[in-house]
């Protein structure tokens, strides 16, 4: 999708803090912020940088809004990635300096959208939105402070209004369950109303997917739709079919605009909507899935299997390389099978082959996922060149060696 802004949120975690900050935003449609300060101070440092070197990029960090503060942890890490990236990709970042020239159309299209959420929703609130500067690894995130955009990710801006209308839904959320169903309705939910306010349905590919594999996916999802668990709806696939990312977005669209068809007051629909308490009686009010959890109830064990396999029967044996940033790091590897602990941080210890570089090896199911640790998902390793805290993900039929870098631990990029 060549004209679609890309955003990789970190939206579990975001959701936390949306919520206990709800208070703080304005209620006002016409207040609406939209902050660029940081990339022209980017821009700053880049010209600055064969002068000044890292320095640049450390007053870029200095002076940064909260929004830049907020993209820090994960994405930037610290002034020295940030210009290593910068020194790696310079013409790649150069393509992306212009990206803002047409904001103010843009923030004239969602100022609407905001008016017509508050049409809709007396009690919105409306966030500022954040422009930054980072590494090439986020598109964005949410936080307690605003919508936060990676400009260097963007093409254009032409899906900006459509996919602000989404985010801005999440700001208006108050859902308390993490199950896989819960997670659908909200970005469903976020799909939805973004939909009816904007007027942009900004999700085609897993719609058009989903709506060509309808049975065999509401099946699958019956099947797991209480678990935690969210590979292969949310965010990431394990690569077991051909399926695109995001498929929980389809499925809680459909059962959401199953509720709101249903309902005869839509202004208590949209208030449901926002504030799902109880996400089966949900689901049992919109309809949307009686006959698959009918036809569920009839299957046998095999069958159920066969539906929520995530990773092939054959085993690969595969060898893991990883440089750490200290010497005394003891690292450990932990993912979605038996041999990787099955997502135990202490369980799967590599070894120690020399002062910076651990390895082991494994054999592993394909596709497998994994992260490593020092022993404690509060120690979880952040990995040069990818999306913070996402899964790392290999198939292991087509190498059998594979390396990484840690630049730095969770616990200690505060």
């Amino acid at each position: 999708m060549k004209n679609k802004i890309v955003f990789a949120f970190a939206l579990v975690m975001g959701f936390i803090h949306i919520a206990s900050a709800q208070e703080r935003y304005s209620k006002d449609p016409k207040s609406a912020r939209f902050v660029t300060e940081d990339v022209d101070r980017f821009w700053e440092a880049y010209d600055q940088m064969d002068k000044k070197g890292v320095q640049a990029f450390e007053e870029y960090i200095e002076k940064g809004s909260p929004g830049l503060k907020g993209f820090i942890k994960y994405r930037i890490i610290n002034a020295d990635s940030l210009y290593r990236k910068v020194l790696e990709r310079k013409e790649d970042y150069l393509k992306s300096k212009d990206v803002l020239k047409d904001l103010d159309s843009k923030t004239k299209q969602i100022k609407t959208i905001y008016a017509a959420l508050k049409e809709k929703y007396s009690d919105a609130v409306f966030p500022p939105i954040y422009f930054v500067v980072g590494r090439f690894n986020s598109g964005g995130t949410v936080s307690e402070d605003g919508i936060i955009l990676g400009t260097e990710m963007q093409e254009n801006l032409d899906g900006l209004p459509g996919l602000v209308a989404h985010e801005l839904i999440h700001y208006q959320q108050k859902y308390e369950s993490n199950t896989l169903l819960s997670q659908s309705l909200r970005e469903g939910s976020a799909d939805f109303m973004g939909e009816l306010i904007s007027g942009q349905q900004i999700n085609s590919i897993p719609f058009q997917y989903g709506e060509n594999h309808l049975d065999t996916l509401a099946k699958e999802f019956v099947l797991v739709m209480n678990q935690e668990d969210n590979v292969d709806w949310l965010y990431s696939t394990s690569g077991k079919d051909d399926r695109p990312n995001d498929l929980g977005y389809w499925m809680g669209y459909k059962i959401v605009n199953a509720y709101f068809n249903k309902q005869e007051d839509k202004q208590q629909a949209i208030k449901d909507i926002l504030k799902i308490t109880d996400e089966h009686r949900f689901l049992k009010e919109s309809g949307f899935l009686d006959t698959y959890i009918q036809e569920v109830a009839k299957m046998t064990e095999k069958e159920k299997e066969n539906y929520v396999r995530k990773y092939s029967k054959e085993v690969y044996e595969v060898t893991f390389k990883v440089i750490v940033p200290d010497k005394n790091d003891t690292v450990y590897i932990t993912g979605n099978q038996d041999p990787l602990g099955n997502w135990d941080p202490k369980q799967v210890a590599m070894k120690k082959i020399a002062d910076t570089v651990r390895e082991i090896t494994l054999k592993l199911h394909s596709p497998a996922q994994f992260k490593f640790t020092r022993g404690s998902w509060e120690t979880e390793a952040i990995v040069e060149d990818t999306d913070a805290m996402s899964n790392l993900r290999i198939f292991p039929e087509k190498a059998d060696h594979f390396g990484y870098v840690i630049t730095n631990w969770k616990d200690k990029s505060k």
